[in-house]
């Protein structure tokens, strides 16, 4: 489907100034997410959301995560765009790690193994098992003295030593796994202030959130179309 391009919009949201404990992200679609503090960015799963003028206006980006190798979380042609760009580490699930080998300097490739947490300058990634149709990871990021969490779109998985001041969480869409009971659960051992609903339908958002009003009402839930940007206040912990 055609989009008219939102270049100029992904330009204002890579110069914004941030203050401390500011988060601000730019939604791509299904899990694709722009994160960025006042000192870094980081970008999951971007598939091959981006068009060329948008991937030229990223300007900045440190790290690329990837959770798996679906079509809809990863695209090597649109990765190896990303790279030339930005320069940006790339942390991966091995087979995504494994189709980017030869294509990706060796030095800023690291494949990623559950359990193990990695620094790239001041920002510090932790990876973790989820459940889905084939490997995939999840991961706990800590940059600018936040730490958020990215779940993918695993079903639920034991999650309470990683408490996360915002959580991206999946709903369900196409996922075989997700679902917003299991998004729920999710938050439900992470205690986020703010958690994000991703690759769902709407109805999947409203239940989710519907969820989290009712159970855990101090957490801000923040819903958010394709290619919209918002900047999240973050209380200190």
């Amino acid at each position: 489907m055609f989009r008219q391009s939102k270049a100029a919009e992904i330009a204002k949201f890579s110069a914004s100034q941030l203050k401390e404990n500011e988060l601000a992200v730019f939604y791509l679609g299904t899990s694709g997410f722009i994160m960025r503090t006042a000192g870094q960015a980081v970008i999951v799963d971007p598939a091959g959301f981006l068009k060329d003028d948008e991937v030229i206006a990223l300007k900045t980006v440190n790290l690329m995560l990837f959770t798996h190798d679906h079509s809809d979380h990863f695209s090597s042609g649109d990765t190896q765009t990303i790279f030339k760009e930005t320069g940006a580490s790339i942390l991966a699930e091995p087979k995504v790690s494994s189709k980017l080998e030869g294509k990706i300097p060796a030095d800023k490739l690291v494949r990623a193994e559950s359990g193990r947490t990695y620094t790239f300058d001041d920002v510090t990634v932790h990876a973790i098992q989820g459940i889905h149709f084939g490997p995939i990871l999840l991961y706990q990021i800590k940059m600018g003295g936040l730490t958020l969490f990215h779940g993918g779109d695993s079903g639920y998985v034991n999650l309470k030593d990683y408490s996360s001041q915002v959580a991206v969480v999946p709903v369900g869409g196409m996922s075989p796994t997700a679902s917003p009971e299991a998004a729920y659960k999710m938050v439900s051992d992470i205690k986020p202030d703010a958690a994000i609903p991703m690759h769902g339908s709407d109805k999947q958002y409203r239940e989710f959130e519907q969820k989290i009003r009712e159970a855990m009402p101090k957490t801000t839930v923040i819903t958010m179309q394709p290619y919209t940007a918002r900047t999240i206040q973050v209380p200190s912990r």
